[in-house]
């Protein structure tokens, strides 16, 4: 009937009508049973016990965002496994720790307020360092580093959690260094035998052992102090380029290309402004030769004399904001992150640089950092240019250079009517406005500015409450990150900032919108203990340029009170006209 497939029965009848008998023999058993095919096994590699672990303890405990197990002694890496986010693994300190017995409680980890390492290039409000000396079998076999982001107490839960972990680590990390040790060749004595001495003094026999050269010789540059001596090369190297250079494009041009190296942009402009007309008396402007380069180009940013960087005394400004590219499928929106520094000489604002580049990752912090040296070493001949109008190369070879040489540091600019120490900073005009607020009876208080290039409400300063630091520590305030977009609908700081009229907000929910949701806000109003506030916008010649929040605070300011705060606000609405007016 045709030939069976491998995984049938085999079965017939014989020649008197009987059936032949199934299995009479094992070995016609076996030959005739059927073939299963088995699937294949998936094997997935097990976690490592330590990791698995750090795994657990992230999870138990709240805000700690990253974890890493460092081994004692040191033997090869030194990290023995590592989650999340760690910006301790960068200090060397750290990692080569030699715990003496009495110097940390066994497996019971700590909080130490230590500083970020510089290369973590971390932002924000600084983390707390969780440290723990892990024991097992009265011997110390490790340290158990953490990273977590909040100031608050932990719990008595998240703290039993914690000790159980770290019980469990330090016995999966002794465990692995006894494997380690009994995995290591034990080298075979050598059979004994006597010696006769004899009666004279024989030389003692060279020893076949190696002995390496102390490492004490040759002295170990730590990282941070190689980095700190390029770094100043760098400086050095651009101060040298400049010393000969009289004009503005030829200054302009030595940056670009120092610049370009530290932080790789895709565009690069210096502004200065004009000494007696709110306007850019030159600008020297490079972008890239590709298409979409061009267009950054064409679709210029801020950096005139009313840019948010100009306006602000503060040593650089951030932000992220769009343009238009034309492609084969229409119109793309790009990002651009945007850098920009003002210059400053003899305590004036005398224009900005300006720094883009593709995308909306930023600039590193130590390029942000290094490019800020630079500009500072060019901003005095900056300025000497400036003054004496020598935008351009001269074209007469007889002229002579010494017009454009630098007066001192401590001359006034000359479009300055009194002496720059009695006309006050834009700072110092907030900070008096934030005090005025404690002197009667408004300890919360903080300010935002309106940056229009980015469409976007920042923090700038806080007062110093109790409250206020709390405030602070969970948004970021004073020092930048808290930021609301200028169109958000539900936000009340940008709607007062929008409608230039004073805004009541009953909730925090409607301040910190859309950073926190209803329950962190919610959380965050028991803590500051209130969420009543009052938003008063600031015009400064008709334009909002910031508002003032007073709150948020258990009960809602009386009107004898906002009238006071609307008067304070108008006075310094006034001298921030003045001081701008005068370019401080």
């Amino acid at each position: 009937m045709g030939q069976d497939g491998p995984g049938a029965y085999k079965s017939g009848t014989n020649a008197g009508g009987s059936e032949d008998s199934m299995g009479a023999s094992s070995q016609a058993q076996s030959v005739e049973s059927p073939q299963i095919d088995h699937a294949p096994l998936n094997v997935v590699r097990m976690t490592p016990p330590v990791e698995a672990t750090l795994r657990i303890l992230l999870n138990s405990v709240p805000y700690l965002i990253g974890a890493a197990v460092v081994r004692q002694p040191a033997v090869g890496d030194a990290v023995e496994a590592q989650v999340g986010r760690m910006p301790w693994l960068h200090d060397r300190r750290l990692l080569t720790l030699q715990l003496p017995d009495d110097s940390l409680p066994a497996n019971r980890a700590i909080l130490l307020d230590w500083p970020v390492p510089y290369q973590a290039e971390w932002v924000g409000a600084p983390p707390r360092l969780l440290i723990s000396r892990l024991v097992t079998h009265n011997r110390t076999v490790g340290v158990l580093l953490g990273t977590l982001i909040s100031r608050d107490q932990i719990s008595a839960g998240a703290r039993e959690a914690l000790d159980l972990s770290c019980e469990l680590i330090a016995a999966a990390v002794g465990s692995d260094s006894l494997a380690t040790f009994a995995t290591t060749p034990i080298l075979e004595e050598a059979p004994r035998r006597l010696v006769v001495v004899p009666d004279e003094p024989t030389p003692e026999p060279e020893s076949s052992l190696v002995v390496p050269p102390s490492a004490e010789s040759e002295p170990v540059l730590d990282p941070k102090d190689e980095q700190d001596e390029r770094d100043r090369q760098v400086v050095d190297e651009v101060a040298r380029a400049l010393d000969d250079l009289t004009d503005a494009r030829s200054i302009g041009r030595v940056l670009r290309d120092a610049v370009t190296a530290i932080a790789g942009v895709d565009g690069f402009s210096v502004a200065l402004f004009n000494s007696v007309r709110r306007e850019v008396a030159y600008r020297y402007k490079v972008v890239g030769a590709d298409p979409e380069s061009a267009e950054m180009g064409r679709q210029a940013v801020d950096d005139g004399p009313d840019c948010y960087a100009a306006r602000h005394d503060r040593r650089w400004h951030s932000f992220v904001r769009e343009i238009g590219v034309r492609g084969p499928e229409g119109v793309e929106a790009r990002k651009i992150s945007v850098l920009q520094y003002p210059l400053l000489s003899a305590d004036e604002v005398f224009g900005v640089a300006t720094l883009q580049v593709f995308g909306d990752s930023g600039f590193s912090d130590h390029a942000t950092r290094l490019v800020l040296r630079v500009i500072e070493v060019s901003s005095d001949r900056l300025a000497a240019v400036r003054r004496a109008a020598r935008f351009q190369p001269s074209l007469s070879p007889s002229e002579s250079a010494a017009a454009a040489v630098l007066p001192p540091v401590a001359a006034a600019p000359s479009s300055a009517p009194f002496p720059a120490a009695d006309a006050p900073t834009t700072d110092q005009i907030l900070n008096d406005l934030v005090t005025k607020c404690t002197e009667i009876g408004l300890p919360t208080t903080f300010m935002v500015g309106v940056d229009p290039a980015a469409g976007l409400l920042r923090g700038e300063l806080i007062s110093s409450s109790s409250a206020a630091r709390e405030l602070d520590y969970a948004l970021g305030i004073s020092v930048g990150r808290f930021t609301i977009e200028l169109s958000d609908r539900y936000n009340a700081i940008a709607r007062a900032c929008r409608e230039g009229r004073i805004v009541t907000s009953p909730t925090l929910d409607e301040l910190v919108h859309p950073l926190r949701d209803a329950d962190g806000a919610a959380t965050l109003e028991r803590l500051v203990q209130g969420g009543r506030s009052t938003i008063i916008p600031i015009t400064v010649s008709g334009d909002v340029v910031g508002a003032l929040v007073v709150g948020p605070m258990a009960d809602e300011p009386g009107f004898s009170t906002i009238v006071k705060v609307r008067d304070l606000v108008n006075e310094t609405a006034s001298r921030l006209a003045e001081a701008w007016r005068t370019k401080r």
